[in-house]
């Protein structure tokens, strides 16, 4: 699945950028499989598919919608066919992502040197070090850190955030006492002017 498709974070949800040179039936296979696994985790996101470039006539158009509507309660989905330049693959040092489709339970860790795409929740007690973007389809209370080799470009996007400890290049935060578990709300941490900031998606 890793090889057929990335996420991305953005401001107002999440992006499913597919691979240069994925076929249709790759594809198809690859977001059939997420879907049934991950069926809830995009409650009230939006979501954005990115072609990449691929051409797709629009009876596979159709096709692919009716396989995107197996995700629950999806906010808004947006088809967008960007084509990575070959003058911008320099910038996209964090292009690959490993996704682990498990609850990170205590004394659990993860590192990975570009993205890390969780598929559950990350409980208290365990740790995702990511060089680039940390996503959470779930609740994010335990250690994260994002650009861990010094990118400030880097994001943590959860539908819960409420780690233990943030931390986004060299800049740390914490959540506050009376953080609210029990409610989803998706949010993004990002830095801004050399803070740290947090903002619903």
């Amino acid at each position: 699945m890793a090889s057929v498709f990335s996420f991305q974070a953005v401001s107002d949800g999440i992006v499913m950028n597919f691979r240069d040179g994925s076929t249709f039936g790759n594809i198809k296979k690859a977001v059939s499989f997420h879907a049934a696994e991950a069926s809830d985790f995009f409650t009230g996101v939006n979501l954005y598919l990115n072609l990449s470039g691929l051409e797709l006539a629009f009876e596979q158009l159709e096709e692919l919608m009716e396989i995107v509507k197996n995700y629950n309660q999806v906010n808004k989905i947006y088809f967008t066919a960007r084509k990575i330049k070959k003058d911008e693959k320099k910038d996209e040092q964090y292009s690959d992502a490993v996704i682990i489709n498990r609850t990170l339970r205590s004394g659990q860790r993860v590192k990975h040197q570009a993205n890390v795409v969780i598929v559950g929740d990350v409980n208290p007690g365990a740790e995702v070090i990511a060089g680039g973007d940390v996503i959470v389809f779930g609740r994010l209370r335990g250690v994260v850190h994002a650009g861990a080799g010094g990118s400030k470009n880097s994001q943590v996007a959860a539908l819960k955030l409420n780690p233990t400890q943030l931390r986004i290049a060299s800049l740390i935060a914490r959540s506050p006492d009376d953080s609210d578990s029990s409610k989803l709300q998706a949010e993004r941490a990002f830095i801004e002017n050399d803070q740290i900031m947090v903002e619903k998606i």
